[in-house]
């Protein structure tokens, strides 16, 4: 199949295509309205709030627009490994199935966002009310605008705006809202139990596209790995007074994020990744954040935990940043004064760095939806954080490597005080650009 089967003006006329834009100006109040009706209800995570009343709002939402509707909800005794931080609060993701006029025969695209959002910080730094959905000058404050309630609303309204245009989908649209994506985990109780339990199935699903905000004229091909993990080390107490008769712990580890630090940072900066936004986050990083020891003043610590945070890029894989770390403790080993290091090493998070083929059809049919949208060209871009699009393509067997991330707005409004979104010139364009990037990919008449 030739490329231009794979573009917007390939499978669209113009007039189909003018008839979506118009549908997407039409549609814009109702995007808005439920964007807010989303805003409005408070899923700060953690712990994990009022995630029923979100999915019942979503799943109420697909269901008149014709959808049929599940809800999968995590069973409680799973809670405590998929949601540690959940504090025994329901789990409830929602998924909703349309089917195309070609029906199992089609092609099924699934479009994915999670309606956690994070917590609001100090409420005097706000100047809008963060769970207000509110309009000024034409954008709308509250936490998850950007990050990301308006890529659900944009991918439900887009499916609406094609149907809108007079046209019918070819192939399948799913639509999903899933929880605890904010507080990642290996396994999640979000996308990553839908993944883990059948209801993402790559010999059912021929794309993902899941609407986070990476800047509206970006696809996203993939994103960093990442490690947290901590490092215990162990010594043996003694009288202040007296440390040479005890094994400082907190000693052992300072040298080791002194090591760590001046040996594995000067490997990493020559790995640079040009795709990765923003350009601060180019270089794979290793930072040092929480260090514990100690108990009183007057003793020698004989436990000292250090944790870190561990950022790849693609091309750097998991082992090979662990071994990094292993290399730098057996070489304190071989050192005199560490002789008697012990040490436990844990990892609390991990994923591998993930890189797509921004050449597949669904990576090409949004590149050229975003130029026809914006005429400007689509950049390709790599997240500087993980996202959903890890379980897909990382935990599935076969993977549904034809996942990537699209949404409106952008992400430098994430997770910031009086975060936003601009109506017109963020959700309304991310929605034209998905209408036309799912008509073209699953074929409309």
């Amino acid at each position: 199949m030739t490329e231009e089967a794979y573009t917007v003006s390939g499978n669209l006329t113009p007039t189909q295509i003018a008839a979506i834009k118009q549908a997407t100006w039409d549609l814009l109040s109702k995007c808005r309205e439920f964007l807010a009706s989303l805003i409005q209800i408070d899923t700060t995570n953690p712990p994990g709030r009022n995630y029923p009343e979100c999915a019942q709002l979503i799943g109420n939402t697909l269901h008149e627009l014709g959808y049929a509707v599940e809800y999968v909800e995590v069973p409680p005794d799973q809670l405590p490994a998929l949601a540690p931080v959940g504090q025994g609060l329901q789990r409830v993701n929602v998924i909703g199935r349309l089917s195309g006029t070609q029906g199992r025969s089609g092609k099924t695209l699934h479009a994915n966002g999670h309606f956690d959002v994070v917590p609001i910080g100090m409420p005097e730094n706000w100047k809008y009310p963060p769970f207000g959905g509110e309009v000024h000058n034409g954008r709308m404050y509250g936490r998850g605008t950007a990050d990301m309630k308006g890529g659900i609303a944009a991918q439900v309204f887009a499916v609406e705006a094609i149907r809108k245009a007079g046209l019918k989908l070819k192939g399948n649209i799913e639509q999903s809202g899933v929880v605890d994506e904010e507080t990642t985990g290996v396994h999640n109780a979000g996308m990553g139990y839908l993944v883990d339990n059948g209801y993402i199935r790559a010999d059912k699903i021929d794309a993902i596209v899941i609407t986070e905000p990476l800047n509206t004229t970006n696809v996203c091909c993939g994103h960093r790995g990442t490690i947290w993990g901590t490092i215990t080390f162990r010594g043996r107490l003694s009288h202040g007074s007296m440390p040479g008769l005890g094994v400082n712990a907190l000693h052992h580890a300072c040298s080791f994020v002194h090591l760590a630090t001046t040996t594995i940072s000067p490997q990493l900066a020559p790995l640079s990744d040009p795709n990765v936004i923003p350009p601060a986050a180019r270089v794979p990083s290793l930072a040092f954040t929480i260090l514990q020891a100690g108990e009183n003043i007057n003793s020698v610590p004989d436990v000292a935990a250090v944790s870190f945070d561990r950022r790849l890029v693609p091309g750097e894989t998991l082992a090979g940043a662990r071994q990094q770390i292993f290399d730098v403790l057996q070489s304190m080993k071989k050192t005199p004064g560490f002789e008697e290091l012990e040490y436990e090493y844990k990892e609390d998070y991990r994923t591998e760095a993930t890189w797509i083929d921004p050449n597949l059809p669904i990576s090409l049919v949004f590149r050229d939806a975003i130029k026809v949208v914006t005429g400007q060209e689509a950049g390709i871009v790599v997240s500087p954080g993980s996202d959903d699009q890890r379980f897909p393509v990382h935990s599935l067997t076969p993977p549904i490597e034809s996942t990537i991330v699209y949404g409106p707005g952008y992400i430098s409004e994430a997770h910031i005080a009086d975060e936003s979104i601009d109506i017109e010139n963020e959700l309304r364009v991310g929605m034209e650009v998905m209408a036309l990037a799912f008509a073209s990919f699953l074929g409309a008449e």
